[in-house]
């Protein structure tokens, strides 16, 4: 055909037509394939692209939906799109506009909840070594759930029949549905903050609620729960009500309960068993204390009919007596040492009177002294010194006017 005779369109009146007839005949599609590529950008929006063995396409995930997303997508991974095709008008390709991703073969929830279990477990939320001893005797017990709950009414009632000398603080929050989770992180954090201030202390928090689906549980496996758990500075009891699964809220927790009623038992005495091994206590000393007092008596009345307390002078009677034998042969024995020692002083002062010098002068011997000094060798003496010579009776002084030495 020639040139002249052809009716060419515009690129645009193309796509165009394309466009209108592919738009309104793809708006409902599921597409299953391998992710590729997957970006989020800093608007917010997610730019994809899936591919099989044979061919890829582009998607995109806008902003609005996006944030729904409840995993974390990887590339490599299969995952399933619902959403509709759109062709592109500047760039003639067309994409899959998605409004719904998950994950093949998994729920999306069940990988957003197995994710995020990993992601805190590395966090050490689960730590065994961080988990608080639960209170003995708790004085003032925070309740986070919903008001109006059934959990509530049962905490309470529990409570004044078997631990009433508890304050309790109810701190209302939804505990299903959208934002739940939100709510009850705020109701942690609120409660925890009066603690750290001191305006309200807690000896221990019951977060939960009285069961349900695993829909209206899932605000118990929201990261801000765990995050507000896991910084609280009391212990927490977790009684999400749910016996076979094990939400991340009872892994974050001190403790965890099957309900909120097993949450008080966990949590306090019974008053009633208290009372019960009180009075057990008492039966048990008052008849140790009895038992106590007759061992005593039977203990003094052997004593008592021992023979010193039954004649106790007799006793004393013969320890006098031994006394008086004791004494007077100690009077006898110093009696004889004295005399033994007069004579014996008697006879040392008869030798020492034969040996003293005045007795020696009486048979007509002097003794002479020269300047106190006796003179025994008159080689000692000169002319000129003065003598005194000791009589038996008397002294004479005389000086000396020769000296004829011993020859």
């Amino acid at each position: 055909m020639p040139i002249a005779e052809r009716d060419p369109i515009s690129v645009t009146a193309l796509v165009s037509r394309v466009k209108g007839v592919v738009d309104p005949a793809f708006t409902d599609v599921w597409v299953a394939g391998e992710l590729s590529q997957f970006t989020r950008a800093a608007s917010g929006h997610i730019y994809l692209t899936l591919k099989d063995g044979g061919a890829a396409i582009k998607g995109a995930m806008w902003r609005s939906t996006a944030y729904r997303l409840k995993f974390d997508p990887a590339v490599g991974s299969e995952v399933i799109a619902h959403g509709k095709i759109d062709v592109y008008l500047p760039s003639g390709e067309f994409k899959l506009i998605v409004d719904h991703l998950e994950p093949k073969g998994v729920g999306a929830a069940e990988l957003a909840l197995r994710q995020l279990k990993e992601k805190l477990l590395k966090k050490g939320y689960f730590a065994p070594d961080r988990k608080r001893p639960l209170p003995t005797f708790p004085k003032r017990i925070g309740i986070v759930s919903s008001a109006t709950g059934a959990a509530v009414r049962d905490i309470l009632e529990l409570l004044a029949g078997r631990w009433p000398l508890a304050d309790v603080v109810v701190r209302h929050s939804r505990v299903q549905g959208a934002g739940a989770g939100a709510e009850i992180a705020a109701a942690v954090r609120e409660l925890s903050a009066l603690h750290t201030s001191g305006a309200l202390p807690f000896d221990a928090l019951i977060v939960g609620r009285g069961g349900g689906s695993a829909d209206d549980l899932s605000c118990f496996n929201d990261e801000a729960v765990a995050d507000a758990l896991f910084v609280a500075p009391m212990p927490i009891v977790s009684a999400v009500g749910h016996e076979i699964d094990v939400s991340i809220a009872d892994l974050v927790a001190d403790a965890r309960a099957e309900t909120p009623s097993a949450a008080v038992t966990l949590l306090t005495p019974d008053r009633q068993d208290l009372m019960a091994g009180l009075l057990g206590a008492a039966t048990r000393l008052r008849s140790a204390g009895l038992g106590y007092v007759a061992r005593g008596r039977e203990r003094l009345d052997r004593i008592q009919s021992r023979v010193p307390f039954r004649k106790p002078f007799d006793r004393l009677r013969d320890r006098e007596q031994r006394l008086d034998d004791a004494t007077a042969r100690l009077v006898r024995a110093a009696t004889v040492r004295v005399s033994r020692a007069k004579d014996a002083l008697a006879a040392a002062s008869g030798r020492l009177e034969g040996l003293s010098p005045l007795n020696v002068l009486t048979r007509g011997y002097s003794l002479t002294t020269k300047d106190g000094t006796v003179v025994r060798d008159a080689a000692t003496l000169a002319p000129g010194d003065e003598l005194t010579t000791r009589f038996a009776a008397g002294v004479a002084v005389s000086v000396v006017k020769s000296v004829v030495a011993k020859s």
